[in-house]
């Protein structure tokens, strides 16, 4: 098959399929190839409650209520498990959606990409995509059909949301690994974890250890997603097995071994290493990358999605606007990589953060000091604007985050000294 279209799309998750969606609508012909077949497993099931509203825009958000569990917030419970914080969306600072949902992606991603093709876009599974060229001119891309057939497409432009396959930044070697942190999962999905009664027991809940982290994600049917995010080196230099390392470092936490106790796991247990990682730029001569393309940070807060919706949303606009105004190009790429830095900006210090004893203490202890912990819900919420009242808030929890460093160490004196 030789095709000739508007716009072709490399990649069928979330954000591969709003771009497509949202071309679609806009009148364009497009293209979409995804190397694998839905409903496909993938991990990263918890939504944002900022991410209803682009649902509800690409008409799926009552497809996903019905898939899913009600998530009214996000919980982060000690090393110890003697501590436990709450945090409800709907005590954010900017009333906004009060909830989200936690999703099993093989059917969250299927209900988006069967969204897409019935929007009109022409989709294509179980293909493998090569980008043969691409520059301001012309994009052209072949494509392998699990049966060997070639494919060749042709497009005005093209958008690679191919996930962390990130064809076209290997393509063109402008993947790097993130400096500021190098971590692994080891995750599995489980059934007999036992819940909170009521709406809370939809909740996402992360539990510290040392080091890394835990989630314990609530899935419809009694199913609950589990894993464990360590450094990279700690997980490479293991002495067993993976369960064996799993179950050890999960037994370090007295809540999270309480609650496998009597869980059966539902198939084995999946891992992925050094996955936080960004592209040198967010577009190219020709391409536009969106969500994991670019770049993908740690999961601890559950932005992935997100993200990658928002980013599909502002792609196809900037791909429209190129449309209508081609001599501004540059600056309407330029536009779009500014967006997208700014929001992985803006949640990266939290998430590089993580491991640090005095941004835990203060997850676990919260004030609402001027309004600081309102601001942090917003942001847990998946609320990145640039509102001047949560980054003002935000600086402030940063400067609090020092002063509790400083404590902290001065008690390490003081008992040093005591000693």
């Amino acid at each position: 098959m030789n095709g000739r279209c508007d716009v072709i799309v490399i990649g069928g998750g979330p954000g591969g399929s709003a771009t497509a969606k949202y071309l679609a609508e806009a009148g364009l012909e497009i293209v979409l190839i995804e190397k694998e077949r839905h409903p496909r497993f993938h991990v990263g099931e918890s939504l944002l409650p900022h991410t209803l509203p682009i649902l509800e825009e690409l008409g799926v958000l009552e497809m996903v209520q019905e898939i899913g569990l009600l998530k009214p917030g996000a919980e982060f419970i000690s090393e110890d498990g003697e501590r436990q914080t709450v945090f409800d969306f709907a005590r954010a600072l900017i009333p906004g959606p009060d909830h989200a949902y936690q999703v099993p992606r093989a059917k969250f991603d299927e209900i988006l990409f069967h969204c897409a093709r019935d929007s009109g876009v022409r989709v294509f599974e179980e293909m493998t995509a090569t980008i043969v060229s691409c520059d301001d001119d012309a994009a052209v891309v072949t494509g392998r059909a699990h049966d060997g057939t070639e494919h060749r497409f042709e497009a005005d432009f093209l958008i690679d949301a191919s996930g962390r396959s990130t064809v076209s930044a290997k393509m063109q070697g402008e993947r790097r690994p993130d400096r500021h942190t190098s971590s692994a999962a080891v995750f599995g999905h489980f059934t007999g974890v036992p819940r909170i009664a009521g709406p809370d027991g939809g909740n996402i809940r992360i539990h510290f250890t040392s080091p890394g982290w835990m989630w314990q994600i609530p899935l419809p049917d009694g199913v609950t997603s589990i894993g464990l995010v360590v450094p990279g080196e700690d997980l490479a230099a293991r002495d067993g097995s993976i369960e064996e390392f799993y179950h050890t470092r999960m037994a370090r936490n007295p809540v999270m071994a309480q609650s496998l106790e009597n869980a059966r796991p539902v198939g084995s247990l999946s891992t992925t290493g050094n996955f936080s990682y960004r592209a040198t730029r967010s577009y190219a001569p020709g391409l536009i990358r969106v969500g994991d393309a670019y770049g993908f940070i740690d999961p601890i807060f559950s932005s992935g999605i997100h993200l990658a919706l928002e980013g599909g949303r502002d792609a196809a606009k900037a791909v429209l606007d190129i449309r209508k105004n081609p001599q501004k190009r540059e600056k309407i790429l330029k536009s779009y990589d500014h967006r997208i830095r700014r929001r992985i900006g803006y949640i990266s210090w939290f998430i590089y953060s993580i491991h640090d004893p005095a941004f835990r203490e203060m997850l676990l202890n919260p004030k609402n000091f001027f309004g600081v912990e309102r601001a942090v819900i917003s942001l847990l919420a998946g609320d990145f604007r640039p509102d001047i009242r949560l980054r003002a808030r935000v600086v402030l929890f940063k400067i609090l985050r020092k002063v509790v460093e400083i404590n902290n160490v001065e008690k390490t004196k003081e008992s040093a000294y005591a000693r």
